[in-house]
């Protein structure tokens, strides 16, 4: 995907700005503890899984809300429905288990993906598979490491959302690349860097200007407020 050069100057780029945009994160809206807790649940496919609630409340940053989107707590019921079935169905399997990719793909399939449902299969994946450093992917750290990318490789082309396991893969490949030219940084640094760094990223929309129209001055007479030193007045156009 990049070279051992171009993961280079991503460190260089990145070393410079890694601890301001690392201090951004926020272990209010996302705690570290409960995190923890999430993954020891999810790995050991644990029925009833209590925490399915908790976690993805946590994923989406609704963690002390007491009111978030009607789609989220119908995904939330959704999810605890299919818990158990996941797991028989990995019992089941000849293995007796799922790679990461299979665990993904059988939520992908139970949960037809949009944006959200994306990030979530993708997150459940990562809380089941976290051993195998599976990162958490969202729009910013997918955003954070194509924006980087363009910086040492001006032809790179990217989406602009994940919305495949490749791109899980890939975004892993990425930041295993650029961590062996940062000392002393882990894994899951690097993921809440590249998350910070990648909001900061986003395209901002430019800002709506209205339409003002100078008002038509009489043929016969100086307006009164232009002699007294005042710009004329402005009038806004009706829509």
């Amino acid at each position: 995907m990049i070279t051992s050069v171009q993961a280079q100057q991503i460190a260089q780029i990145v070393s410079p700005i890694y601890t301001a945009f690392l201090a951004q994160y926020d272990f209010d809206t996302y705690p570290a503890a409960n995190y923890h807790r999430y993954k020891t649940i999810y790995s050991s496919l644990q029925i009833p899984n209590t925490e399915i609630y908790n976690s993805l409340v946590w994923k989406w940053g609704h963690v002390g809300k007491d009111n978030f989107p009607s789609a989220h707590q119908r995904l939330i019921r959704r999810v605890e429905e299919l818990w158990p079935e996941y797991v028989k169905a990995r019992r089941k399997s000849p293995r007796r288990s799922f790679s990461a990719e299979e665990t993904f793909q059988w939520w992908a399939y139970t949960l037809p993906l949009k944006t959200t449902r994306y990030i979530t299969v993708a997150y459940i994946t990562h809380l089941i598979h976290h051993a195998e450093n599976i990162p958490i992917i969202d729009q910013h750290n997918f955003r954070a490491m194509n924006t980087l990318i363009r910086r040492v490789r001006s032809d790179h082309v990217a989406k602009s959302k994940p919305s495949r396991f490749d791109d899980i893969i890939m975004l892993k490949e990425f930041m295993f690349a650029i961590l062996g030219y940062l000392p002393n940084t882990t894994f899951g640094e690097l993921d809440r860097f590249l998350m910070m760094f990648g909001k900061s990223a986003k395209p901002r929309k430019p800002s709506k200007q209205r339409n003002i129209e100078m008002p038509k001055e009489s043929k016969n007479r100086t307006s009164k407020q232009t002699i007294a030193g005042r710009p004329p007045r402005l009038e806004r156009m009706r829509p």
